[in-house]
């Protein structure tokens, strides 16, 4: 679970969205499904959809919008989702922390502004 949030929970957000999804693995979603029942904006759920898509947690179904079902890649995934939904109902507090006590790379996000600045006067 410890694994689970370190590799792929970035926000209390992201971790309500993969329990609402967890808890209705048989629906699928959009962004401004998810956005109705949270009450968060589409863009944001849209954000995070996409990056547990990205992480294999989430997989997204082709059509016309963007459509989302939980789907872990693997067993392993889905008990280690299923063990947070249990702590997180437990001990909301401690998986809180756990998300907010997440070390900042603050180097990478400085070199992807640098990448992005510089492609784009690259391009310009």
């Amino acid at each position: 679970m410890r694994r689970l949030i370190a590799d792929h929970i970035d926000s209390v957000e992201q971790l309500e969205i993969l329990l609402l999804l967890q808890q209705h693995p048989e629906r699928s979603w959009t962004a401004e499904s998810v956005a109705r029942e949270l009450r968060i904006s589409p863009l944001s759920a849209g954000d995070r959809l996409k990056d547990m898509a990205r992480s294999a947690i989430l997989s997204r179904l082709q059509g016309s919008e963007a459509e989302y079902r939980y789907a872990p890649e693997s067993p392993q995934m889905a008990e280690a989702v299923a063990g947070l939904a249990t702590a997180y109902s437990e001990r909301r507090v401690t998986v809180i922390n756990l998300i907010f006590s997440k070390p900042v790379d603050k180097i990478r996000t400085f070199a992807d502004a640098f990448r992005l600045r510089r492609d784009d006067d690259d391009n310009g």
